[in-house]
């Protein structure tokens, strides 16, 4: 399993609204209800929280990589979100966050599925062009170019 094959056109969102990591959670965990990639969006949005009591996921650079490990997904997905405004995230970095990819992970590739797609995406953004490129990019086509290529002029 692969980025390009669980993060779609239709599941990148721009200007997300929202003001806390709890609400973001929420906002894009609906994105991934609505899409039929969860059965119960409670019980996952539970364990995305309970994943970040945990330990943060923020990353640093102004991004966060929320997961958790829930029964309800159906199928594996990663919905991107860019902010209309940071959001604290109590972040590795003290930073807050802007860029947020969350995952949902089958029960199916919980094994190592979660642990290669975060090791993917973790790869890619130790790079500040690509970094750089996710802040500047204003369309879906371009976010999914960056992760299938890793690098766009803009």
């Amino acid at each position: 399993m692969e980025v390009k094959d669980v993060l779609s056109k239709d599941r990148i969102i721009f200007n997300l609204d929202s003001d806390t990591k709890e609400k973001a959670i929420v906002e894009l965990s609906n994105i991934l209800m609505e899409q039929g990639f969860l059965l119960n969006k409670d019980e996952y949005i539970k364990a995305v929280l309970q994943r970040e009591n945990h330990s943060t996921t923020g990353i640093g650079n102004n991004i966060a990589i929320p997961h958790g490990k829930s029964n309800s997904v159906t199928k594996s997905a990663i919905v991107f979100a860019k902010t209309k405004k940071d959001i604290e995230w109590e972040s590795l970095d003290e930073k807050p966050v802007n860029l947020i990819f969350l995952l949902a992970i089958s029960e199916l590739d919980q094994t190592n599925g979660h642990l290669r797609l975060l090791s993917q995406i973790a790869s890619k953004l130790m790079d500040d062009d690509i970094v750089l490129g996710l802040q500047k990019t204003q369309t879906a086509d371009e976010v999914i170019k960056i992760f299938n290529e890793g690098d766009i002029e803009l």
